[in-house]
């Protein structure tokens, strides 16, 4: 198939320093289906966050973006080694020369190890909270364990503690606006794929299966800035009987700018279009030539900025 992008919100091609800030915002719906925790510091609750007289789970978005990038890297790794050096990790980069590819010129990167350099992300991803009311009631109690998971005492002896800790429920869901800021069509791809492939969040991910399941309820294109709250929308546009697609298309409507282009599945907004569809169609990996195309638009971007950023040497 022929991928194409969109003309509006996306520059034509990788710069270090930006002139111009057009942006696309994807309107990520993200359905909790097995009980997930989103811990904070305190280690046994999610941070909350009061909208009306309800309480709302609040999540920070680096809960995801976290999760995500390693999505994406997993990706690059398994297209071809090319796109990524061997020994690079995200939390621990090395040079320059070996921590660019797609992920770091996407999401950004400061390599603070043998070499400082700071890469800038293009993807802006805020705060969220539970549309619903997160459950205090619902709690779970569990042996307490050491992070080393002994169930040990700090004296070497078997632990007979327990505490309570609340998770939000099946059913629940997050509305997440994730922006781009001066991105190329390969970055909207990438970060479009590790959206829409990745499923497990939260602390104990790895002892369950598939918690999340992200869903785009819009895309938002714009020639400036094109970001949304979603304290903003609950707070002023979200009643707790109302369907979260109607709750988004009265939000957008009210702060939509002229220079906007909004496509969606909910009210007022228009049907995604064709070159949304083939993205989404490769970012999702349906088609046969999918991987072909994301090893072709990801090596030519890879490249690209490599120029780049010899040439500013």
């Amino acid at each position: 198939m022929t991928l194409t992008y969109p003309e509006t919100g996306l520059v034509d091609s990788f710069e270090i320093y930006r002139t111009q800030k057009p942006s696309v915002t994807l309107v990520v719906e993200r359905e909790i289906t097995e009980p997930t925790l989103f811990r904070n510091s305190n280690n046994d609750r999610a941070e909350t966050q009061q909208f009306g007289d309800q309480l709302h789970a609040q999540v920070n978005g680096e809960k995801f973006t976290s999760k995500e990038r390693l999505s994406g890297l997993d990706l690059l790794r398994s297209l071809d080694d090319e796109l990524v050096g061997d020994e690079y990790t995200y939390n621990e980069p090395a040079t320059l020369d070996e921590s660019i590819n797609v992920g770091t010129l996407t999401y950004g990167l400061a390599g603070t190890g043998d070499q400082d350099f700071a890469i800038k992300s293009r993807v802006i991803e805020g705060y969220t909270y539970t549309t619903d009311e997160y459950d205090l009631m619902n709690k779970e109690t569990r042996n307490a364990v050491y992070e080393s998971g002994t169930m040990r005492t700090d004296e070497n002896e078997q632990s007979k503690a327990l505490f309570d800790y609340v998770k939000v429920q099946p059913g629940n869901s997050l509305v997440h606006f994730v922006t781009l800021e001066a991105a190329t069509g390969p970055m909207l791809l990438y970060a479009l794929h590790n959206v829409l492939n990745t499923g497990r969040y939260g602390a104990r991910e790895t002892r369950t299966g598939r918690n999340v399941r992200n869903s785009i309820r819009g895309v938002i294109l714009g020639d400036h800035d094109t970001s949304l709250s979603t304290g903003e929308l609950l707070m002023e546009y979200h009643e707790e009987d109302n369907e979260v697609g109607d709750s988004i298309a009265e939000y957008v409507e009210d702060v939509r700018r002229t220079d906007w282009e909004v496509y969606g599945d909910f009210h007022d907004a228009d049907a995604f279009p064709e070159w949304y569809e083939g993205m989404r169609a490769v970012a999702s990996r349906e088609t046969d030539d999918a991987d072909e195309i994301l090893l072709e638009e990801f090596g030519r971007l890879t490249e690209a900025a490599t120029d780049v950023f010899s040439a500013d040497d």
